[in-house]
């Protein structure tokens, strides 16, 4: 069996796949060895225990992704990982441990924590400037999403992109969770409604595949000023509740910052590397077993 050497290995080059290395070429690194099992790909190579590389950025299904992290840690090599990390924490923490033996870094892609808008809320957040959070409302909904095929349920693919947003935000753990998950046109649960309850406050999360059309819109309900932020027309709307912080409205410009997965690939890729991202796994992947 003949290694392919080089510093960053891509498994799986698939919808995602693609768009991850147009990412990695985009901020520079030429040297990426493409794997991907399907022969018309024309991967570099199909089993992705011929890569010999120092990092491995991971778009395959998640219900492969245990095996294959695993892999690449026990070799220390570093892994960045499309969400979800897996759909089981104990998976999850098993592959912490091992990345703890031996040194790697174990990194998943919770791309929306990288977005302009919300690292601008969190900022804002943090400072004190609009209060204490009363209630956050978070609809996310595609026209019809038809390239998972793996088992993976609406409440896994999207609705971790919401749970993730709030554990970064306020990074602390819901006292209580509940979900209901629902199917409108597919067979399998194409839809879900969850309410997760923090100690003084409610986030509610509703997603779904089938919707109709593309919606991404988060109510942020704060103390001083409640926040509406729309990323398909990347817009943030403030409304004023206290002089401290004036009505507003403005369009983000998000070709004028490098984009949430160029930040995310960026900051995997670099020497400051905290515990954040692992905090928020676990925490994501236990709120939504």
């Amino acid at each position: 069996m003949m290694s392919k050497t080089g510093n960053i290995g891509l498994v799986g080059y698939g919808y995602w796949g693609k768009i991850l290395y147009k990412t990695l070429i985009k901020l520079g690194h030429k040297n990426v060895v493409i794997c991907d099992a399907n022969p018309e790909s024309k991967a570099d190579v199909s089993d992705f225990r011929e890569l010999d590389v120092a990092n491995v950025l991971i778009a395959t299904p998640p219900s492969t992704h245990y095996e294959i992290c695993d892999h690449f840690l026990r070799r220390g090599i570093n892994v960045f990982c499309e969400k979800p990390l897996v759909t089981d924490i104990e998976e999850a923490e098993k592959l912490y441990e091992v990345a703890h033996k031996t040194g790697a870094k174990l990194f998943t892609d919770w791309t929306f924590t990288y977005n302009y808008a919300v690292r601008r809320l969190k900022q804002e957040y943090d400072a004190g400037l609009l209060g204490k959070i009363e209630s956050i409302s978070m609809h996310r909904y595609n026209v019809n999403i038809t390239h998972i095929v793996d088992g993976t349920t609406c409440k896994w693919d999207l609705a971790c992109h919401d749970v993730s947003i709030v554990q970064y935000l306020v990074g602390e753990k819901p006292v209580q969770v509940d979900w209901t998950e629902y199917s409108k046109r597919m067979n399998g649960p194409d839809s879900a409604f969850g309410i997760v309850t923090y100690p003084n406050f409610a986030a509610t999360i509703n997603v779904s595949w089938v919707y109709g059309d593309k919606f991404r819109e988060c109510v942020f309900d704060f103390e001083n000023a409640t926040v509406i932020w729309d990323d398909k027309t990347q817009k943030m709307t403030y409304y004023t509740k206290a002089e401290s912080h004036s009505h507003r409205e403005e369009t983000v410009d998000y070709a004028s910052f490098p984009s949430p997965l160029e930040n995310s690939i960026s900051n995997f890729l670099s020497d400051d590397f905290s515990d954040t991202n692992k905090i928020i796994t676990l925490q994501t992947l236990e709120i939504l077993e």
